[in-house]
């Protein structure tokens, strides 16, 4: 995760591009920013909880789409509930992952490394 961060920030940054609030609740969302590392295609997923300045926010995937058959691609990023959160790749593979009840995900996935 650490390597996509600085690839990231060569690129020249990224850009938030979607945000999708948690059902049933208005304090916490997935954040995805699109950009590039080089010339490079990344997504990086994160959920935010609360709102500025006591917003919170944490990695929860990070997907590059620079993989030979290009089935990395981050397609969708969606909540399935209040606490649980799925992930699906251009081709098929899917990444659910729990937030618990403070928002920090119980795990960061990654895909194309």
């Amino acid at each position: 995760m650490f390597f996509a961060t600085v690839l990231a920030n060569l690129g020249g940054g990224q850009e938030a591009t979607r945000r999708v609030a948690a059902p049933g609740r208005d304090d916490r969302r997935l954040v995805v920013e699109e950009g590039a590392a080089m010339s490079d295609p990344l997504w990086n997923v994160y959920v935010h909880q609360r709102d500025w300045p006591l917003e919170r926010r944490w990695a929860v995937g990070c997907f590059n789409g620079d993989a030979t058959d290009n089935d990395d691609e981050l397609r969708e990023a969606v909540w399935t509930a209040p606490d649980r959160s799925r992930m699906t790749t251009t081709g098929g593979e899917v990444f659910e992952v729990t937030v618990a009840p403070g928002g920090r995900p119980d795990r960061v996935v990654s895909a194309g490394w």
